[in-house]
């Protein structure tokens, strides 16, 4: 148990420091700010609705058209910051987790079709429920088959995380596309 916390501990860490190496306008900063408070704000409005809302829709975007590292920075921020409100606790770190896995593809150059990442975005909804769950099994007692039961319990929590990804991110493609592209980052202008 605690050596899967400590590991969980150091891979947050780790993408804190890449993030703090990568090279960003302030303008790009600043963009990366409003989105990811836009994922704020989205997920405490929908969060009387379970597992739907435009965090990870908002987070996927980021990974992929900015940077996988400031996505799932920016999916961390999310967690940590609306758990202050809807609650928190040990099970935080594993979303955060989570969030840092279904951004790390962020990387694949065909994600950038606005199909193909509608595609990933219902399917990175089971991929963080899956990761999340791991943080519940760590700190109740890990076993194979209470797993394959929370699995089997939280499908319906993770389809809808999936189905609800897969529309915000149908519906914000195009906008947050032509937000991206307002900003000439050679010129320093908007």
């Amino acid at each position: 148990v605690v050596r899967m916390i400590v590991a969980t501990v150091l891979i947050v860490c780790l993408f804190l420091v890449m993030f703090e190496r990568l090279q960003m306008t302030d303008q790009r900063l600043r963009f990366i700010a409003i989105i990811t408070a836009a994922a704020i704000v989205g997920r405490l409005l929908f969060s009387s609705l379970p597992n739907v809302q435009p965090a990870t829709a908002l987070v996927l975007l980021l990974a992929v058209f900015i940077h996988p590292i400031v996505g799932a920075i920016s999916g961390m921020l999310v967690v940590v910051l609306t758990s202050l409100f809807l609650g928190s606790g040990p099970f935080v770190l594993f979303q955060a987790l989570a969030y840092a896995t279904i951004a790390s593809l962020g990387f694949v150059p065909f994600l950038r079709y606005r199909i193909v990442l509608t595609g990933y975005g219902f399917l990175a909804g089971f991929l963080y429920g899956w990761v999340s769950n791991l943080g519940f099994l760590v700190l109740t007692g890990f076993s194979w088959q209470a797993f394959l039961t929370l699995l089997v319990a939280g499908g319906t929590f993770d389809m809808l995380h999936g189905f609800s990804n897969a529309v915000f991110i149908w519906i914000l493609f195009p906008i947050f596309l032509r937000i991206m592209h307002s900003f000439d980052e050679k010129r320093g202008t908007e």
